[in-house]
């Protein structure tokens, strides 16, 4: 969840939590509480470090107490008439809330830092919901001009939302089975359904199988559509038609095979390296696409399916699209001697010509089944 939603998210429960003189201090401290955790970035030198530490301490359970202190604290310098006590209160309600609206989405939150690192996430509600976000905000908004009645308007806020994520989290219970009954994965897969932009009835299934990986896009809602042949958005307002086109009804929806490449010498020398363990300890569905080069080498490619864009398949090299496609790609380049001679986050594939060697896993075309 985006820091500003959980800001306002914050303010709203605050708020609804006391109707006394100082009830504007509520609205500010669970504001303020609310949006902290996500101050880790002030640690956080690089995308690496991002994957590695992003909602870790400032999300732990067990931490939260002592940042709740720290806000109520520094809180108290300008309210002095409150009782520290009750300044903690709001706090912890600010930063409980944070932790818990990261939890629903894919993200995954380390709970339980410096204990465990283990990250948890519920895949009920996309990282970025407007609607989510409008209904703290309206209720924010009107709870500012509500006067003496602020405090039943913030609570009516608040369960307004709590319904929303019910919602988020009953779509994710059918989308799950409607995935299972479609795909039909082993016992033994790993299975998720992830929530998609701007709805809460589009969602991807992957199932992860031995050697494999297969994925779908599909729209659980009475008016999802889908065509049989997509166009990819050009530009930000192609984006509403792009979404309506590529999440068909579950009774149409293409899912398509991802085989995962053999190992072999150059793949455990990528997947030695510091770099790429911290990715993929980090993904949860990752997909590594080994190329060979003219010269000898080889370039390996390591991404996390839970990111993959509607719009596309997986990273390719020269890919055309007019939009930013995947936000987590890692790419490492080995000479013939598998010495590494460049690596890092790919930032644009546009801009490169695709190799003529064969593709060994992952993202070629050929690697991609559409389900009959």
């Amino acid at each position: 969840m985006d820091t500003i939603s959980h800001g306002i998210a914050g303010a709203v429960f605050g708020r609804s939590l006391t109707d006394r003189p100082g009830a504007r201090a509520a609205l500010v401290v669970g504001a303020v509480a609310a949006m902290l955790p996500d101050l880790d970035f002030l640690y956080i030198s690089g995308r690496l470090d991002y994957l590695r530490e992003h909602r870790g301490w400032t999300h732990s359970f067990l931490v939260m107490p002592f940042l709740a202190l720290a806000v109520a604290l520094a809180a108290k310098v300008f309210v002095r008439k409150a009782r520290l006590l009750v300044l903690w209160l709001f706090a912890a309600v600010g930063i409980t809330s944070h932790i818990l609206f990261d939890w629903i989405t894919s993200f995954g939150t380390m709970f339980w830092t410096p204990l465990s690192r283990a990250r948890y996430s519920l895949d009920w509600v996309f990282i970025l919901d407007p609607w989510f976000t409008g209904i703290v905000l309206v209720a924010l908004v009107v709870a500012l001009r509500g006067g003496a009645a602020a405090r039943r308007i913030a609570a009516a806020g608040s369960v307004a939302l709590l319904l929303y994520v019910g919602f988020c989290a009953a779509m994710h219970a059918r989308a799950l089975a409607i995935w299972k009954r479609l795909d039909a994965p082993p016992p033994s897969a790993r299975v998720a359904v992830l929530p998609q932009f701007l709805s809460p009835f589009r969602w991807l299934g992957i199932s992860e199988r031995e050697g494999s990986v297969r994925y779908a896009f599909f729209d659980i809602g009475p008016f999802a559509r889908g065509v049989e042949d997509p166009q990819p958005p050009r530009t930000w307002g192609d984006i509403p038609r792009s979404l309506r086109d590529f999440y068909p009804p579950p009774e149409r929806a293409r899912i398509r095979g991802l085989e995962r490449p053999a190992d072999s010498p150059v793949l455990e020398a990528a997947r030695a390296l510091p770099d790429v363990r911290v990715y993929l300890a980090f993904a949860r569905f990752p997909l590594e696409t080994v190329t060979p080069s003219a010269d000898g080498g080889a370039e390996v490619v390591v991404q996390d399916l839970r990111f993959l864009p509607w719009f596309t398949g997986p990273w390719e090299r020269g890919g055309d699209q007019g939009l930013r496609r995947e936000p987590f790609v890692y790419r490492v380049r080995f000479d013939s001697d598998l010495r590494v001679v460049d690596r890092g986050f790919v930032r644009d594939g546009r801009s490169e010509k695709a190799s003529p060697a064969a593709v060994t896993g992952g993202s070629s075309p050929g690697s991609v089944k559409v389900k009959p």
